[in-house]
């Protein structure tokens, strides 16, 4: 093995995880670098997980942002007005921002969320590689990073430097990319998907609010993004899914049938439809010696909480300031590690237990397959 550049602590993965991961290791004082491989061209694409709380704005100055108008232009985030649901009832129910401390929160534009993080972490001085993982090996200071990336005219770029540290943080989403490796595996307790679609919003749609409807056989979700957009997700069984993202048709007269909207999206230009992979699934170790794991590779919950992205940012932060306690402590490296997985610990709680309440007020559906499913989720802590 060649030599390498040795880092303090490696991310892998750059979305709002990592970065935040980063943002937190660098303000600390630590050597750290990003590693991600998202082509140029992915970064366009709508991104599911647009919803940030209120709470964001306790967040943000953390990691060095003042708020949202420090990252984003005016036509890239909007407020949430009002959570509306109609779940177990034909009633819908409203929460309105004006009610809430912190306000409703904000629908974005995720991928210039996402693209803003990146230049931030540029920003202040933290190199991003433009790479996957070609190799990950252990040597004697920890871990050997060779990485596989492309140089401008698409042909594998050999100047890309071999990486060396003590310390992993894996951000690569659902995929795990990291963890799967060290850990030999992730625990997985439910197969829920998303069929997802993003359409025009339309003239005269000025709804705020974001709708979830409960219908027999999963919920449906939508809300209005900025650049005229709306996104509208079903979250149900994978063969339902499927159906739906072979049929855009069917999907939009099922949700226009699901009667979310005051008047019914046209038919006349069919979206591409998604499957992504919506079930609560979670790190065997958060926290283990030499690796930390965060946002969705720490722990991907029941969208219905709309919190992935708020977590993914509060994981990356608190994951961030739990690696400098154990540089600046080696001694104390147990309860640092131990802290952080008891913060994972008690949002998997928290989640499970708004899931519990809202799928168990579905009981006039509990013949349905996929309900029952639902309702029969562990709610304590699995490990295997």
């Amino acid at each position: 093995m060649s030599a390498a550049i040795r880092y303090e602590a490696v991310v892998v993965g750059a979305g709002p995880a990592g970065c935040a991961a980063a943002l937190a290791l660098q303000r600390a004082g630590r050597h750290v670098c990003l590693v991600d491989d998202a082509p140029p061209a992915a970064a366009a694409r709508p991104r599911v997980g647009e919803s940030l709380p209120g709470a964001v704005v306790r967040l943000l100055p953390q990691l060095g942002i003042a708020g949202l108008p420090d990252l984003l232009s005016a036509a890239d985030y909007h407020p949430c007005q009002a959570n509306a649901s109609a779940w177990g009832s034909d009633q819908w129910t409203y929460q309105d921002a004006l009610r809430n401390p912190e306000g409703g929160g904000w629908h974005l534009n995720r991928a210039a969320f996402d693209a803003a993080l990146r230049v931030r972490a540029r920003a202040v001085g933290v190199p991003i590689y433009p790479a996957r993982l070609r190799q990950l090996a252990a040597n004697a200071t920890g871990h050997y990073l060779r990485l596989d990336g492309a140089g401008a005219d698409g042909q594998p770029d050999s100047q890309l430097p071999d990486l060396s540290t003590s310390w992993l943080v894996d951000a690569t989403g659902r995929a795990a990319f990291v963890s799967r490796r060290l850990q030999g595996g992730r625990l997985r307790l439910d197969d829920q998907l998303a069929a997802v679609a993003w359409v025009a919003a339309g003239p005269h749609d000025h709804d705020a609010a974001t709708r979830i409807r409960s219908v027999p056989g999963g919920w449906w979700y939508t809300a209005r993004l900025p650049a005229g957009q709306r996104v509208i997700c079903f979250h149900s069984e994978p063969a339902t899914v499927a159906a739906l993202v072979r049929n855009p048709a069917s999907f939009l007269a099922d949700f226009n049938a699901a009667a979310l909207l005051p008047q019914p999206l046209p038919l006349a230009t069919l979206p591409r439809v998604y499957a992504v992979e919506a079930g609560i699934a979670r790190a065997r170790q958060a926290a283990a010696p030499g690796l930390l794991c965060v946002g969705d590779a720490a722990l991907a919950f029941d969208p219905l909480a709309a919190q992935g992205l708020f977590f993914a940012l509060y994981s990356g932060l608190q994951a961030g300031r739990a690696l400098d306690q154990c540089l600046a402590q080696p001694t104390q490296q147990p309860a640092s590690l131990l802290n952080y997985q008891k913060q994972v610990d008690q949002v998997f709680l928290a989640n499970q237990r708004a899931r519990t309440y809202f799928y168990a007020s579905e009981a006039r559906y509990a013949q349905h397959a996929y309900w029952r499913s639902r309702l029969a989720l562990p709610s304590s802590l699995l490990y295997t």
